[in-house]
């Protein structure tokens, strides 16, 4: 009980300001989520910025793999951003002082830019319209099907089920 009334209060006071932790990276879910080990504590881990496929999506393993193969064991710098409505911290990793983890990904075709949250990243898309460019990763496909427009067709599949 006192880690989890610690571990609250650390990211309650990283909220009140720009915070940084340290940890390192591991169980990476898919292209934009993963854990965080920091001391004792363990922290979920939503990147800002990018959205990347769902693992049963076209691409979704590819992707995960990607950012697994990049950060899986080392160590993360984190810029925590703020909370997301599952409870996961949103933050920006860093692998070193130069390697932005998010804008790497998009660089390489692993993710697109999630510009309804991160309207005024203009790196972000730049990076994505060259990697649309060059074709790489999800955009070797001519016409790939965004995370946002993939979640929502499964949700309505899901209900039309239920009906």
């Amino acid at each position: 009980m006192r880690i989890g009334i610690s571990l609250l209060f650390f990211i309650s006071f990283c909220f009140a300001a720009e915070a940084w932790v340290k940890g390192i990276a591991g169980d990476v879910h898919d292209g934009d989520t993963f854990k965080l080990k920091e001391g004792g504590q363990t922290i979920k881990v939503r990147m800002f910025g990018i959205d990347a496929p769902e693992i049963k999506q076209v691409y979704g393993e590819e992707s995960g793999k990607a950012l697994r193969e990049l950060i899986d064991g080392k160590e993360i710098r984190l810029r925590i951003m703020n909370k997301d409505a599952y409870g996961r911290t949103v933050g920006e990793p860093w692998l070193g002082d130069t390697l932005n983890v998010s804008l790497w990904m998009i660089k390489n075709g692993h993710a697109w830019w999630y510009k309804s949250y991160s309207k005024n990243r203009t790196d972000l898309e730049e990076a994505e319209a060259k990697a649309k460019t060059q074709k790489l990763g999800i955009w070797a496909n001519d016409e790939p099907t965004p995370p946002w427009e993939y979640r929502s067709a499964e949700k309505s599949k899901k209900k039309s089920k239920k009906r």
